[in-house]
């Protein structure tokens, strides 16, 4: 048995503890003090119209089919579900972690015990310190955002097709492709692929598979708006000055450490040279997803730094192999002054990752406290709203509104109404309705609250106001929040 078998069998031997790990880890993560976040709420909010039979996707983010697919059934559990959500999101970002590692790992094989654990190491700590200014890494861990999950499916799916599994490969690659469209072509190739080995139902379902994608993501829309359009037209306008070209591609390379991306650069020729095919196909694919995040940039869509963790994921998975290669290629050199050179190479690698991943790593504590703080704010809001009662606040029957973007989909959840019944508002209060008052709005906006509505209860930074409406009943606002 050569190393890259024997290497190959200690993985599969692993991975069954691996994934209990990363469960039981997801699990004790809810004893974290984090909250979701803006899309996760709207995910359960929709989640709960569909189980319900009565969904209304007019307002809210653009629509994305695997969340909702998922939060469906956690609606029967009431207000259990957003920690179900939240673990099963923290799964994924933890599986990413130990995809990277099997996968580095499992290429890494040939040169060595010691290698293939290094380079399965450094992919995992890289992934870990992914970085996104806009939305960190560790923020998405504690808020339940869907692209880390969207990074373990494809590595999962990469791993598949290395073992040959075509047919859970092209699994993989559905459930990607119901969380980002960036996925459909890579899903139409898998589907290819697959379709060469099947027959007769086989096809069949691969087929049925491949047609369900674009049902799932333009029916739910046609039915809950009346536009099957709606959740691409939010994204486009929403997204219209987020990124050109440019800025993807900027965005994709300050994701990994440096020193991995030194290490990729390393990886894709050495194995050019031995003959091997795997790693240059998966910079390929990186490549490859880039570039269809850039090209739906330059149509309008975001390309934000996020929609590129799977291609930021496979460099990491690349410099992990590159890393250890040059350390190896020290030690085999064929003269002092190649050795020396290779030496340095690797040394500065090291200490390149060592150093800016510190720097990285550093920045957690902050982003943790973020989270925190964001999380006892919406538990304060939840309370208000148990104190006050659901009935109370909504008495008028108009439109709740708020100053505050982050928590609209939280109090539409809260509140038990359609995320289009929660707008935002920041310089008034309307003359009906709910108003949620918070950091974002003006001073006389909040003097008028308090001049105009009854106090009917406080938790901690908010407060209820109750506001005349046009029929001449008493509603609720909330007035006091600070992020």
């Amino acid at each position: 048995m050569g190393p890259q078998s024997m290497a190959k069998t200690r993985i599969v031997r692993a991975a069954p503890l691996g994934w209990v790990a990363c469960a039981t880890a997801a699990l004790l993560s809810l004893l974290l003090p984090f909250a979701p976040v803006f899309d996760a709420w709207a995910w359960l909010a929709w989640g709960r119209e569909v189980a319900g039979l009565e969904l209304e996707t007019s307002g809210g983010p653009s629509w994305k089919p695997l969340p909702v697919l998922i939060t469906t059934p956690f609606a029967a559990l009431g207000e259990a579900a957003p920690a179900l959500w939240l673990a099963v999101a923290r799964f994924g970002w933890l599986a990413a972690a130990v995809l990277a590692w099997r996968l580095a790992a499992r290429l890494a094989g040939e040169d060595g015990k010691r290698a293939s654990v290094a380079a399965g190491a450094l992919a995992a700590a890289g992934v870990v310190l992914l970085s996104d200014p806009l939305t960190p890494w560790l923020r998405q861990l504690a808020g339940g955002l869907s692209e880390p999950l969207l990074a373990a499916l494809v590595l999962g799916a990469i791993d598949r097709h290395l073992d040959r599994r075509h047919g859970q490969a092209l699994a993989l690659w559905l459930l990607a492709s119901l969380l980002r469209p960036e996925a459909w072509p890579f899903l139409a190739v898998a589907a290819w692929i697959a379709w060469r080995g099947a027959s007769g139902r086989g096809r069949g379902a691969i087929f049925a598979a491949v047609a369900l994608v674009p049902a799932a993501w333009l029916v739910p829309d046609l039915i809950g708006s009346g536009d099957a359009l709606t959740g691409a037209d939010r994204a486009r306008v929403d997204g219209a000055s987020a990124a050109g070209v440019p800025e993807a591609i900027e965005r994709w390379a300050e994701l990994p450490l440096v020193a991995l991306w030194a290490g990729a650069a390393v990886a894709v020729p050495t194995s050019l040279r031995r003959g091997e095919r795997e790693v240059p196909a998966i910079a390929c694919g990186a490549l490859a997803w880039v570039a269809i995040v850039a090209a739906m940039a330059a149509l309008g869509f975001a390309g934000l730094a996020r929609f590129l963790a799977p291609a930021g994921a496979a460099v990491c998975v690349l410099g992990g192999i590159g890393v250890v290669r040059a350390a190896g290629a020290a030690r085999r050199a064929g003269s002092p002054r190649a050795g020396l050179a290779a030496t340095v190479a690797a040394a500065v690698m090291v200490t390149g990752f060592a150093v800016q991943g510190g720097l990285r790593a550093a920045e957690l504590p902050g982003v943790s406290r973020d989270a925190a703080s964001y999380a006892r704010e919406v538990d304060e809001l939840f309370a208000l709203v148990d104190r006050v009662g659901r009935e109370r606040l909504t008495g008028c029957g108009d439109e709740v509104y708020v100053t505050d973007l982050l928590v609209q989909t939280a109090l539409a959840w809260k509140l038990d109404r359609p995320l289009d019944e929660v707008d935002v508002r920041r310089a008034s209060l309307p003359r009906s309705g709910v108003g949620v008052v918070g950091p974002a709005a003006t001073r006389p906006s909040r003097r008028l609250a308090a001049a105009a509505g009854e106090t009917l209860g406080r938790s901690g930074p908010w407060t209820a106001y109750a506001v005349s409406c046009d029929r001449g009943r008493r509603i609720a606002g909330v007035s006091g929040a600070r992020r």
